[in-house]
């Protein structure tokens, strides 16, 4: 009676373990793994586990955690005392539209174990969310070119996740600053770029959004020159000469507009780090990016998402 009453408060309960076959996964990808429970001092019933994915960024300052999806794993069944050991297998597939993770986008899965009439047993593991190929070898791309990533890079906006570069060398070329935007698709990769040339006789910082659609078969295996090649001829040409740049809306983007003739995109594709708006709120994101970005006075929305009051215990002192 007493391991059953103590039991109940946590003292001798069940433990839960996640583990993953794999640290990261790329969005879309199935993440792998088992389950380990061990029996504690007294038989417990479980109603339910799951997992928790939890997303927690950081925006001007403030570190801001919610709920991106729960995955079930098993329900209404019974853990043994000591020295009871199972493990059950799980899948669940990486949600499309998560911004990757970078020093301010970080997650975890919370496994907890609900068990009837006591404390629940948890877990936090981290998972990294790793980019698509497509867009990771873009990035390789713009290393190649020594286009180096800023400290911010990676950074949340109504839109989509923005990453920043600043030349690592000489370019030839009066750029500054290059901020892109990915929109995938099944059949193509666009990049939506703001790019900030120094103009004029004073070289004043000036700021021109353009596209560059990436064509399918520069981002296959082998062609990692070609496509360095075909960013920075694309790059220059606008940077020489942004009076040639055709106009292009990020909003035609967002309410499902894209390409160069305005084309509708009928949903095939989307930002990447766009379902950061809906999981964190359009408004929340509007309040908490900085002033001068861009768009940051357009809410997308007014839902609130999930409670953020997610405990992150020992995983937070990982991250």
């Amino acid at each position: 009676m007493f391991k059953k009453l103590m039991a109940k408060f946590g003292v001798g309960a069940a433990k839960v373990d996640l583990k993953l076959d794999r640290p990261g996964y790329q969005l879309g990808e199935t993440m792998t793994g088992v389950v380990r429970i061990e029996g504690g001092n007294v038989e417990q019933r479980i109603s339910d586990l799951s997992a928790l994915m939890l997303m927690r960024v950081t925006l001007r300052g403030q570190e801001v955690t919610r709920q991106v999806q729960a995955f079930p794993i098993s329900r209404n069944f019974t853990v043994q005392p000591k020295p009871f050991v199972q493990e059950i297998p799980f899948s669940f597939v990486m949600p499309e539209g998560l911004p990757i993770s970078t020093p301010a986008v970080q997650y975890a899965l919370h496994t907890k174990l609900d068990v009837e009439m006591a404390v629940d047993p948890t877990d936090f593991d981290r998972v990294e969310v790793l980019p698509s190929e497509p867009v990771e070898r873009v990035l390789k791309a713009l290393d190649r070119m020594n286009l180096r990533q800023k400290s911010d890079s990676g950074k949340l906006t109504q839109y989509g996740q923005e990453f920043s570069f600043f030349p690592g060398a000489d370019l030839g070329i009066p750029l500054k600053e290059l901020e892109v935007i990915f929109f995938t698709a099944p059949e193509e990769l666009r990049l939506l770029v703001g790019l900030d040339l120094a103009s004029g006789l004073l070289r004043r910082d000036k700021e021109y959004k353009a596209e560059i659609i990436v064509p399918q078969d520069l981002l296959a295996d082998g062609k990692e020159e070609e496509l360095s090649r075909y960013l920075i001829e694309t790059i220059t040409g606008y940077a020489n000469d942004p009076q040639s740049i055709p106009y292009v809306s990020l909003a035609s983007y967002q309410q499902g507009q894209y390409g160069d003739h305005g084309h509708r995109g009928g949903g095939m594709g989307g930002m990447l780090g766009g379902m950061a708006a809906g999981v964190l709120g359009g408004m929340l994101l509007s309040d908490l990016m900085s002033g001068d970005e861009e768009m940051a006075s357009e809410g997308t929305g007014s839902g609130e998402g999930e409670d953020t009051d997610f405990d992150f215990g020992g995983f937070d002192e990982e991250l």
